[in-house]
């Protein structure tokens, strides 16, 4: 009897330890594809913005109508991945506290552009900062946790510049924090996963 119970309680552990990498694999193969979608279109807003500004027209502004199409596609996404998910972590709760507090943190500043003026874009890299660091922090992946950093430091920066040039700092921002690491994320995951499901230890 204590030998069956042995046989079926290592049969159990085995059945939870796939399934935490089954659901690790998830969890990193969405970031990395998160990261890529808000980067390439913060990216693409910033150089529209900046390239309209240069032809002075009227409104430059209208760059950032890529942002509702960007919440589209993320909630869509969003629904799609809620219902494929088979299991959940407690870092899936985790991250999902954190984004909240990262979602709110942003509408914050972005609805109070009018009195922040020219100190909006370096508040927004510095809420991309944290975010892009605890993220990195959790899935152990050092180039988003550089990215915070980067992120971080360039606000700094857009304190003390104009607003074409806070412009380029942010795209610069969302290059080297969301887009670099997101593609280098993505093809981790699948080197790593995808050639062999039990590869953990050598992710990251």
């Amino acid at each position: 009897m204590e030998n069956d119970k042995s046989t079926m309680s290592n049969q159990e552990s085995l059945r939870i330890i796939q399934s935490m990498i089954e659901s690790t694999k998830q969890d990193l193969h969405d970031n990395g594809s998160w990261f890529l979608l808000w980067g390439w279109l913060v990216f693409l807003a910033c150089a529209i913005h900046f390239i309209l500004l240069q032809f002075n027209y009227d409104q430059p502004q209208i760059a950032w109508m890529l942002m509702p199409l960007g919440g589209l596609i993320s909630f869509i996404k969003g629904m799609r991945e809620e219902k494929s998910q088979k299991v959940k972590t407690y870092v899936d709760a985790f991250m999902k506290h954190v984004l909240v507090a990262f979602i709110v943190s942003l509408f914050i500043v972005l609805g109070f552009m009018p009195q922040l003026g020219l100190n909006t874009y370096p508040l927004i890299m510095m809420v991309y900062g944290f975010w892009l660091y605890i993220s990195g922090g959790v899935i152990n992946f050092r180039p988003l946790q550089i990215g915070g950093i980067i992120n971080w430091a360039l606000a700094i920066t857009a304190f003390f510049v104009g607003f074409e040039i806070q412009l380029a700092l942010l795209a610069a921002a969302v290059l080297l924090g969301y887009i670099i690491p997101g593609y280098i994320l993505k093809s981790r995951y699948e080197q790593a996963f995808k050639a062999s499901p039990v590869a953990t230890e050598n992710y990251v």
